[in-house]
């Protein structure tokens, strides 16, 4: 007598036929929950915040204070990482690709309505570019010295500078009241326009002369407006180049209009300007050398100090001398758990002093020899992923961190930025050999499960990836869909498919629970028990060497709902009559053809949530042989049936959809068989 039994259901493996898998894994996995080897529906995603934004959001980050929990969302791939400084409490972060690396904080970035982040500063503090003029005076002593003088800006968190040039070399009597002047002051972060000349220096240019361009760099963003004529200017733009000298800038655009007058300009991340200081330094000859020490602290406005410090109650010597602003075109900012900020650029990692984003010293720069696509970071290795060679760098102290740069001797390209995700083990990415995994031990972590033919098939360019309980959520666009994945490397053939289109997904290192955003609205992954998604699971192709009449059949399936289960459900509901009954009241359905929301919803589509089912019960069966279906039943319980007569097959296939759990299936040529599978 035949029989069959599934149970510890698994997921795909697609490098292999439908006839040679395991008794237990799939040729379809869609929406299903395998982790305890039960056939479990996923959770709904459950709305956690809809932001005023324009376009997708493609990135977002969580920020939480007193209690207070708020979303900060962007329509671009940003990188996001939480201060490592001590005593953070005001939620300060940094953020890279959205304009230059830019830093802020709680308070900052949620001030007012929205959207999120609305305020920020530049990430790194421009430092003085004119040298202080020195003139002692006065004074008893017959001691003479000679003395040069540095300062530096400081911003209201503690950030310091590197300092200014350095003044002249000045003698004078040790005791006198040496007058430094013409020091600058903190660098402006707006000001008038002056002239703008269109097709400058080339085609598709436009330079503009501004009253100032004291902390400006290229690749910085300002925003130019009131300007008369030439109104294509009035915007957002990213300064090709800036002219120190003639206090020029220029941007790229192409324009027929001319300008007439007028126009102010500001920066879009403006420097830290409020409450800074400048930190005044003089050199001081000892038997161990010159070094500058601190002389005293003024504010950022004064412009002259009259210095008549000791030598004896001079401080600490200067910090910052090596230190600078990151490269404002720098991406993928990240955070060692030394404290070590990290980015890159190009061919070029860059690394901050330990515990201080904002002191980025060039001689901490290492070149590779291939352009990088992403980093990522386990523990206090950083990987970086490239257009071939992977590589890894690790170290405890920036300064010798190049000694540990390590390229492998593999070409394991990576395909996309936002596919990368770090792991506990290791950091994943995809490649065109599989998703690899550089770590401990580096290799491709999917050849058990794809070819590389039916890898390319996902389309790995367009993947969007993080990591949550150490899988690999990932989106993807291929043949015109957008779907999801999971992989799980802690158990066998663990690949599973969801159908979900996102436009971003990440991973909350606070928490680790999952985020991924659609319709421009940000979703907790799988946060709402009440709601299931209808899964579907195709067994393998059974063979056997002879034709057979399969006759009965028994599907171990739990219909009732848990407690839990239950209230969700019920919280849903209500939720979602509630969430209806408010857009009806205001009218905001967004129903109409002529409402604004046409060309984006299917015709008799509206804003209006579906109402969820109040119940968990749904389980269909169905029995495939020779590649078509010889029945189907739709299960209320778990009770034994009878499976249709009048053929025989030498192979089936069981297809499961529903939203109950599933421990097992059985079948059997007869009803007692099914008793001995």
């Amino acid at each position: 007598m035949t029989a069959f039994r599934i149970s510890g259901f698994s997921g795909l493996i697609p490098r292999l036929a439908k006839q040679l898998l395991a008794p237990n894994q799939a040729q379809t996995a869609t929406n299903c929950n395998l982790t305890s080897g039960d056939l479990r529906p996923r959770n709904g995603l459950k709305l956690v915040f809809a932001p005023v934004v324009r376009d997708d959001i493609v990135s977002m980050f969580r920020m939480e204070k007193g209690g207070n929990e708020k979303w900060l969302a962007w329509d671009k791939d940003v990188d996001v990482a939480r201060s490592p400084v001590a005593d953070n409490a005001s939620g300060r972060f940094y953020y890279s690709g959205d304009g230059e690396p830019r830093v802020s904080d709680y308070d900052t970035a949620t001030a007012g309505a929205g959207p999120y982040p609305s305020g920020c500063y530049v990430l790194g503090v421009a430092p003085p570019v004119k040298k202080a003029g020195v003139a002692p005076a006065g004074g008893a002593s017959a001691t003479m010295v000679s003395r040069a003088y540095a300062y530096t800006f400081v911003t209201q968190w503690g950030e310091e500078s590197a300092p200014s040039p350095a003044s002249t070399l000045t003698t004078g009597k040790v005791d006198a009241t040496w007058a430094l002047s013409d020091m600058d002051a903190a660098p402006p972060n707006f000001g008038i326009i002056t002239a703008v000349v269109r097709d400058t220096p080339a085609a598709g240019q436009v330079t503009v002369t501004l009253d100032s361009v004291f902390g400006l760099r290229a690749s910085e963003e300002l925003r130019f407006t009131s300007i008369a004529g030439m109104t294509d200017l009035n915007g957002k733009f990213a300064l090709v180049a800036v002219d120190s000298s003639a206090k020029k800038v220029i941007v790229s655009l192409a324009t027929a209009q001319a300008y007439i007058a007028g126009g102010t300009w500001s920066r879009v991340a403006p420097h830290n300007t409020s409450g800074m200081n400048k930190r005044v330094y003089r050199t001081l000859t000892t038997s161990n050398g010159t070094e500058y020490q601190y002389v005293a602290t003024i504010t950022a406005a004064a412009t002259l100090y009259n210095d008549t410090v000791a030598d004896a109650n001079l401080g600490e010597m200067l910090p910052s001398t090596s230190w600078s602003m990151p490269p404002a075109d720098m991406k993928g900012i990240l955070v060692l758990a030394n404290g070590i900020a990290c980015g890159f650029r190009g061919n070029e990692v860059y690394f901050s002093e330990p515990f201080k984003p904002y002191a980025w010293p060039t001689a901490y720069r290492q070149t590779y020899d291939q352009d990088i696509i992403a980093i990522g970071v386990t523990g206090t290795t950083l990987v970086g992923m490239t257009k071939g060679n992977p590589f890894t760098i690790t170290g405890v102290e920036p300064a010798t961190m190049g000694g540990g740069m390590e390229k492998l001797g593999v070409a394991w390209p990576c395909l996309a930025k936002r596919g990368a995700a770090s792991f506990a083990f290791g950091v994943g990415y995809p490649a065109p050999q599989g998703m690899v995994i550089i770590g401990t031990n580096s290799d491709v972590v999917t050849k058990d499960l794809f070819t590389q033919r039916e890898w390319s098939e996902l389309n790995p360019e367009t993947f969007i990836a993080a990591s949550a309980d150490n899988r690999y959520y990932c989106g993807y666009t291929a043949n015109g869909s957008s779907l999801m994945f999971v992989i799980d490397k802690a158990e066998p053939a663990s690949f599973i498919k969801v159908n979900q289109k996102i436009t971003g997904i990440w991973a909350d290192p606070w928490t680790g629970e999952l985020y991924v955003t659609l319709d421009k609205k940000i979703y907790r992954w799988e946060g709402d028990a009440g709601t299931k998604l209808s899964y579907e699971w195709k067994s393998k192709r059974f063979i056997t060497a002879s034709p057979i009449n399969y006759g009965a059949a028994k599907i171990d399936a739990d219909f009732e709902m848990t407690e839990a289960e239950s209230a969700g459900a019920q919280a849903a509901y209500a939720a979602a009559i509630a969430t209806n009954q408010a857009w009806i009241t205001i009218a905001a359905m967004d129903d109409g053809l002529a409402d604004p929301s046409l060309g984006v919803r299917e015709i008799g589509g509206d804003e209006m949530p579906e109402i969820p089912p109040l119940a968990i019960d749904s389980l269909q069966f169905q029995l495939w042989s020779d590649g078509a279906m010889k029945f189907t039943k739709q299960l209320k319980n778990a009770r034994a049936f009878r499976l249709p007569g009048g053929y025989k097959a030498d192979n089936v296939e069981v297809v499961l959809s529903g939203n109950v759990k599933v421990t097992g299936v059985v079948l059997a040529e007869t009803m007692d068989g099914l008793k001995q599978a």
